[in-house]
């Protein structure tokens, strides 16, 4: 794949991030490849060149720079075309390719086009037939109200997954089980599987544990009337109302997010992520 424009977008409250950002655009610049930078982004920078905002953005491929919240937002925004490569710089920064030391080398790869992309599903959530949103992570149903509980009946195929009284339910992506999945008591799942994981969240029923089920079904979640309101949330960005009586529906989007590889295998990735502090 022949690189000739890149976008580049950046968490804004940080300046180390920002200062990254304008590193990179001068090291693609060095290469005779065009530059574009976010809209806000260029304007904390000054940047005289090209600026965009990301929904309008128009590039062969997008280097954001931020931790996993800057990519969950972002992937939300831009074109499912454009593949994204990730400079680490949050706190876990999972879902990065790079890490600032490595910049370099990563932007000589890119601009030569010596790279793998890998697509990743999402999961695309509707609250009695009106479209939440999708997620790259997970969709998390939660209880609107602390303390109390939800009551939830979960489905694949009309048979009955999970029931009963519970926090919540996370319904993750496979991408997303080393998040919040993760951190609940949820399986990693292998890049090559194209599945999803469902964690119910301290359910009173103690033998309910998590469940790994193929993407391509359509799965649905009844917030049953005796019990808690009911929160949906996508990927931590987007927050619906869920009521008492409400169907929560769940499937594998159409849209898709591209992430440019480098070599750095799955689960080197995670031996690196997973045991820093935090």
């Amino acid at each position: 794949m022949k690189i000739r424009r890149v976008g580049i977008a950046s968490r804004l409250d940080q300046l180390e991030a920002m200062s990254i950002a304008e590193r990179a655009a001068n090291l693609l610049q060095d290469r005779e490849v065009e530059v574009i930078l976010e809209r806000q982004l260029a304007e904390k920078l000054e940047w005289a060149g090209k600026a965009s905002s990301l929904i309008d953005i128009d590039a062969d491929a997008l280097i954001i720079v931020g931790g996993d919240g800057t990519v969950l937002r972002t992937s939300r925004i831009i074109s499912e075309n454009i593949p994204m490569l990730v400079v680490n710089a949050g706190t876990v920064g999972f879902l990065s390719e790079v890490n600032p030391n490595e910049l370099e080398s990563a932007i000589a790869r890119l601009a030569s086009g010596n790279f793998q992309i890998e697509e990743c599903t999402r999961i695309k959530a509707q609250i009695d037939g009106i479209e939440v949103g999708d997620a790259l992570n997970e969709v998390s149903i939660v209880t609107k109200t602390p303390v109390k509980v939800l009551n939830l009946t979960a489905l694949k195929k009309g048979e009955v997954i999970f029931s009963g009284r519970m926090d919540g339910l996370i319904i993750a992506t496979r991408t997303g089980s080393t998040a919040y999945a993760l951190s609940a008591g949820g399986p990693i799942i292998d890049p090559e599987l194209d599945a999803f994981v469902l964690v119910p969240l301290c359910p009173l029923k103690i033998y309910q544990k998590p469940i790994v089920l193929p993407s391509s079904p359509k799965l649905e979640v009844f917030i049953e009337e005796n019990g808690s309101d009911a929160l949906v949330i996508a990927d931590g960005q987007i927050h619906a109302e869920a009521p008492a009586g409400s169907r929560v529906t769940l499937e594998k989007s159409s849209k898709k997010s591209l992430f440019i590889r480098l070599g750095r295998s799955f689960y080197e990735r995670l031996r690196e992520r997973l045991v820093r502090d935090v």
